[in-house]
């Protein structure tokens, strides 16, 4: 048996180890991008949203008014709660 011989395991091992690394490598990466994606996905929704809320359409007309409605709510459940638990 030669040195070379003894040598095959060692690189056969060794090439096994580089393709695992390689594999974790390329899912940390996968997994880096898909949270990059998803995190523009987020900002792009936001952004139109605040353009539609603030548009002229049927949606920022409904958007107008679920703001009025909240306001109102806002400042009619004090006396409403003083109504009811205080008088």
């Amino acid at each position: 048996m030669t040195h070379m011989e003894n040598l095959q395991p060692n690189l056969d091992e060794q090439a096994r180890q580089d393709a695992r690394y390689n594999a974790a490598l390329t899912s940390i990466n996968r997994a880096k991008m898909e949270r990059e994606r998803q995190g523009y996905i987020v900002m792009s929704a936001a952004m139109n949203y605040g353009e539609g809320a603030l548009g002229d359409g049927w949606f920022g007309k409904v958007s107008h008014a679920a703001k009025l409605f909240m306001i109102a709510f806002t400042c009619a459940l004090p006396v409403v709660f003083v109504w009811a638990y205080l008088l």
